[in-house]
């Protein structure tokens, strides 16, 4: 089913967003309420939190942001409160990359089985997104978390990690972690070692925590957090 489905939602949401008048439609309150996002409403509480805890300089850096709902919805949050940060999304805007895939069939996942998963999204619909909710102080990256430079970004105050799976999160905790301030804060999505397609982030997280040393925090059942301490007194 997902074969055909999900191209076809992308064709239709193309369709849409290529004219002006129809492109508006997108934005418009739907006559039928849904929830967007792929947290509970604790779990978003959480999150804000999270962010607004942080008081050092830096950005705030959303790995794997997808349509951009959960960017709209962090922007407020600082907004309403007062707090400006550049803000910065990174996404394959295209689905998972084959070697992170080639890691989970490994890991003994049954072929095929991300296939279409997160490709009904594009940079072009996310930095849209942004605009629309009158936010300019946003950057969005087509690339893959594993590779991407984060010292272009430094230094970050709080990043959440929302690839998924194994691989990803692992190499982009590898990545970004010299770069988060001390005081900084890194949320990882996904921590819950009983989930049959995601638990692959949570044990990228617990192996991340054990060679930097760090001790495991799990919140509201998926949330892994790192803290990045501040520098000893000499």
């Amino acid at each position: 089913m997902n074969a055909i489905k999900k191209p076809l939602i992308r064709l239709m949401i193309e369709c849409l967003f290529r004219f002006g008048p129809t492109r508006e439609m997108l934005y418009k309150p739907q006559p039928f309420p849904r929830w967007p996002y792929m947290f509970s409403p604790r779990q978003m509480e959480m999150l804000s939190n999270l962010l607004l805890s942080v008081n050092v300089p830096g950005a705030v850096v959303e790995i794997g942001c997808n349509q951009g709902w959960l960017s709209v919805f962090l922007l407020k949050v600082m907004k309403e409160v007062g707090v400006s940060r550049p803000y910065v999304g990174i996404d394959t805007f295209a689905g998972f990359q084959e070697a992170d895939l080639e890691a989970e069939y490994k890991r003994g996942k049954p072929q095929g089985i991300y296939d279409y998963e997160f490709k009904v999204c594009k940079r072009e619909w996310y930095e849209t997104s942004l605009k629309h909710g009158g936010f300019t102080n946003t950057r969005a990256f087509k690339a893959d978390a594993s590779t991407f430079d984060y010292g272009s970004l430094s230094p970050i105050a709080f990043a959440l990690v929302d690839v998924d799976l194994y691989r990803p999160v692992l190499l982009a905790l590898r990545g970004l972690w010299q770069y988060v301030a001390p005081g900084g804060l890194v949320a990882v999505d996904d921590c819950d070692p009983n989930h049959k397609l995601w638990d692959g982030a949570y044990h990228a997280y617990k192996e991340f925590c054990s060679e930097m040393k760090l001790v495991p925090e799990l919140m509201c059942g998926k949330l892994g957090v790192l803290r990045k301490p501040f520098a000893a007194p000499e």
